[in-house]
């Protein structure tokens, strides 16, 4: 496995308090990158020859930290992905995402009330923000849309594909919701068996986003057999604001879900900081080898459909499973391609 993708967080402030937020539930201090750790992330990409995507994100808000036009100017020979809330623009950070940025991906949740009562901002900023983007940006900017879905916005899904088309979006991203409080675990769609309801539902999406030219990506709505880890599959990995190297978004910080219902502790896991080791040190070693084969090749159990689930302990974090993997991954729903990342 040879690291082809960067997630990398250079901060998790947000200038925002959504409230479906993983960070909602947060104990960890928040933290921006220091140029001491940007400045060793870009000597140690240099020894990552198949590197060619760069995924600038994260659970904070990009754009709010004040390097930005910075990072993404000095990261410009990559492929690079930005996602945003697309609250925050100025003249000069218009003219580096246009020159610079490869793919802008826009979380837009809802239209009007239902988008402001989520993220406590107007939707009309937002708007006048994508439009200022499509005036200057070339051909080879592509924007995108990611649509969290659950029960208070279902009914918006196809105002939102409305929105696309006026808004020269050419890919819509629809995910489903990962609860972060008991509250939201009620307001989920999927389920764990047949689903009738949102197999009817998308396939009036994908027929209706056709109509409109729009690219669409959806979730599974059931829970199936296969597992497959995008960050392992894409040879990818997270770098956090304070520089560690972590497998994926789930597992870089502290924190709490709901998998139907169930509460669960997400335990941050690092496999090693870029200020200690290099990227492809910590990538190449022992440990997270043996990590990436494991989920690879689903050597790890699946805890959601479990018939001794609702007597486990080990289900109630990620610390550790049955099969004695490190961290657990066996209730994972990005696995499951319930919930994704672009």
């Amino acid at each position: 496995m040879s690291l082809k993708k960067i997630y990398l967080e250079i901060t998790d402030e947000c200038n925002l308090n959504c409230i479906t937020c993983y960070r909602s539930n947060w104990t960890d201090t928040f933290f921006n990158m220091s140029t001491e750790i940007f400045e060793n992330f870009l000597k140690q990409i240099e020894d990552c020859p198949d590197l060619k995507t760069i995924v600038i994100g994260g659970i904070g808000e990009p754009l709010y930290f004040k390097n930005i036009n910075n990072i993404i100017e000095k990261l410009k020979k990559y492929e690079i992905i930005l996602t945003t809330n697309g609250t925050i623009l100025d003249e000069k950070l218009l003219n580096t995402l246009t020159s610079y940025v490869n793919k802008i991906v826009f979380s837009i949740d809802g239209v009007n009330d239902t988008f402001e009562k989520i993220r406590g901002f107007e939707l009309d900023e937002v708007i006048k923000n994508i439009n200022l983007i499509n005036k200057n940006k070339t051909k080879s900017l592509k924007l995108a849309v990611q649509f969290v879905l659950s029960k208070d916005n279902e009914k918006e899904i196809f105002k939102i594909i409305d929105l696309c088309s006026l808004l020269n979006i050419s890919e819509l991203i629809i995910s489903n919701i990962l609860p972060q409080s008991k509250n939201d675990s009620e307001k989920i769609l999927y389920t764990k068996h047949e689903n009738k309801y949102l197999k009817n539902l998308f396939n009036k999406i994908r027929n209706y986003s056709f109509l409109k030219g729009l690219e669409i990506k959806l979730p599974n709505i059931e829970i199936k057999t296969e597992r497959r880890c995008d960050f392992i599959e894409n040879d990818a990995l997270f770098i956090d604001s304070l520089g560690n190297v972590v497998p994926c978004y789930r597992l870089s910080h502290n924190g709490k879900e709901y998998v139907f219902e169930r509460e669960k502790d997400v335990l941050k896991h690092s496999f090693g900081n870029i200020l200690e080791k290099s990227i492809k040190e910590i990538y190449d070693s022992k440990e997270y080898t043996i990590f990436k084969n494991t989920i690879f090749n689903n050597r790890y159990p699946s805890c959601i459909d479990c018939d001794l689930v609702d007597g486990c302990d080990m289900v109630k974090d990620t610390e550790v499973d049955c099969y004695y993997v490190k961290p657990s991954c066996g209730d994972c729903l990005w696995a499951r391609n319930i919930v994704f990342c672009p």
